[in-house]
C-alpha cells in the first residue's frame, strides 16, 4: 500500500477501504551530535548520526465515517512499511506509528504520526509541452 498526497490543502489518505481527508502536515527531523573537547578547550564534532523524520498529518473525518471505523482501519496498518508521497517528496518505508482520533467536536478530528527512516526523494514535475 502507498499513500499519495497530491493537493497539500485537503488530501485523501487511504487505509485499506477507508479514506480520510487531511488538511495539514508537520515534518520534523533531528540528528545526534557527539562533541569532544580539544586540547585548547574548544569543542570538536566527533560524530554525527541522523535520525529518521517524523511526519504528522491532521484533518477531520467525513460525516459518513465513524471514529470506530477509522480506529479499526488505522490499527490494522500500524508499523507496516509503506511509501508515502507528499507533493513531490517520496518517503520510502514510512511507518504509521501513532494516531489520535478525537470526537470532542461536531466533526471528529484525526492526527496521524509517521516515522520516515530514510531521507525523502524529490520528484521533478514533468514539463508539459
Amino acid at each position: 500500500m502507498s499513500y499519495v498526497i497530491q493537493n497539500l490543502k485537503h488530501f485523501p489518505v487511504t487505509f485499506g477501504t477507508l479514506t480520510v481527508y487531511l488538511s495539514g502536515y508537520q515534518l520534523s527531523g533531528s540528528s545526534t551530535l557527539k562533541e569532544t573537547g580539544a586540547s585548547d578547550g574548544s569543542a570538536v564534532l566527533a560524530g554525527y548520526w541522523p535520525h529518521g523524520s517524523r511526519l504528522k498529518l491532521k484533518g477531520k473525518l467525513p460525516p459518513d465515517i465513524t471514529p470506530e471505523q477509522v480506529i479499526y482501519a488505522l490499527s490494522q496498518n500500524l508499523l507496516t512499511a509503506q511509501n508515502l508521497v507528499l507533493g513531490n517528496l517520496t518517503f520510502q518505508n514510512a511507518r504509521l506509528c501513532g494516531y489520535t482520533v478525537s470526537d470532542q467536536q461536531d466533526t471528529p478530528e484525526i492526527l496521524l504520526l509517521f516515522y520516515c527512516p530514510q531521507t525523502p526523494s524529490l520528484t521533478e514535475e514533468e514539463t508539459q509541452t
